[in-house]
C-alpha cells in the first residue's frame, strides 16, 4: 500500500523535532552519538495481529542521539515469493514521552520499485506515532497519515492500533506482554473468488481482508520470553519464543528466534 506525499514532509518533522530540542537543550561537548545493530532471524514473521510470512531475517541499525533515535530495519525471507520490507524511522524521546515518523515499505505486486511513491500502486505507507513510556511499560498511538492506505469502499483509511506493552520478569527470563487495539475501520481489500454454487454453476463472489480489522477490536495479543546470552562485553544473544495472536482476524502463531545485538 502506498502515497504520492510531499516528500518534504518528513523533512518538516525532522526540522521541528530538532527545533524543539535545541531550544530546550543546549549542545555539550560530552554528549556523542551511539550507534547499535540488530540481526535477528525468526521462524515467522508476524507484526500486529498480521502474518507476514514464514522463516525470514531481519537486520537492523541504528542511531541514538540526545533523545533522537534514527533506524533502519529490513525483512527478507529465503523464498523469491516471500515478504520483503524496509522500514526507515526517526523519533524523539524526551522523559518518556515519544514521538516519531516511520516510512514502512513492502514490495507492492503492481509496483516494486522502493523509489516509487504512487499512492495507489507503490509499497509505502508513513506512519506517525506518539506516546509514554516508563519502568511499567508503553502506550502508543500510531496512525497511517500517507501512503497506500485506502478503505474497501476508496476512501483514505488512516488505518491506526493502539499498542500496549508491559515488560517483567519471571523465572530468570524477561518477558513482554503486547496488546493492540484497532479503533475503527482500517485499509482493507475486496478481491473475487470463483466457486460453485449449491447447483453446481459456476459463481464469482467478494472476499475481504483488513490490514488491522473491519472495526473497532482487538487485532493483537502477544507474550513473548526472552533469554539473553552474553557474548563479551559489547554484544548478547537473545533467544526468544513468542505467542501471537489475532482474536479479531481469529488466527495464533507460536514462533522463535534469536538474534545478535549490542549491549
Amino acid at each position: 500500500m502506498t502515497t504520492k506525499p510531499s516528500i518534504r514532509f518528513p523533512r518538516v518533522i525532522v526540522l521541528l523535532l530538532f527545533t524543539i530540542h535545541y531550544s530546550l537543550f543546549p549542545a555539550t561537548a560530552q554528549d556523542k552519538p551511539e550507534p547499535f545493530i540488530d540481526a535477528a532471524l525468526v521462524s515467522h514473521y508476524m507484526w500486529r495481529g498480521q502474518d507476514l510470512g514464514n522463516v525470514c531475517f531481519q537486520p537492523e541499525i541504528g542511531i541514538q542521539w540526545r533523545g533522537f533515535t534514527l533506524d533502519v530495519e529490513g525483512n527478507t525471507g529465503f523464498r523469491s515469493e516471500d515478504f520483503e520490507e524496509i522500514d526507515l524511522s526517526i523519533s524523539y524521546e524526551y522523559k518518556g514521552f515519544h514521538v516519531g515518523v516511520t516510512d514502512y515499505w513492502s514490495e507492492s505486486a503492481l509496483d516494486t520499485r522502493y523509489f516509487s511513491y504512487d499512492k495507489r500502486r507503490g509499497g509505502h505507507q508513513f506512519e506517525g506515532n506518539i506516546g509514554f513510556q516508563c519502568k511499567y511499560g508503553s502506550l502508543t498511538w500510531n496512525t497511517i497519515f500517507a501512503g497506500n492506505d485506502y478503505k474497501i469502499n476508496g476512501k483514505r483509511a488512516y488505518s491506526s492500533i493502539v499498542e500496549l506493552a508491559v515488560p517483567f520478569q519471571f523465572f530468570d527470563l524477561d518477558w513482554e506482554f503486547r496488546g493492540g487495539l484497532c479503533p475503527y475501520e482500517s485499509a482493507g481489500l475486496a478481491f473475487p473468488i470463483n466457486d460453485i454454487d449449491d447447483e453446481g454453476n459456476p459463481t464469482v463472489w467478494l472476499d475481504h481482508e483488513w490490514f488491522y480489522a473491519s472495526g473497532f477490536g482487538v487485532n493483537m495479543l502477544s507474550l513473548r520470553a526472552t533469554k539473553n546470552f552474553p557474548l563479551g562485553s559489547k554484544f548478547k544473544l537473545p533467544v526468544f519464543v513468542e505467542i501471537h495472536t489475532n482474536p479479531a482476524g481469529g488466527h495464533a502463531r507460536v514462533l522463535m528466534g534469536i538474534s545478535l545485538a549490542t549491549l
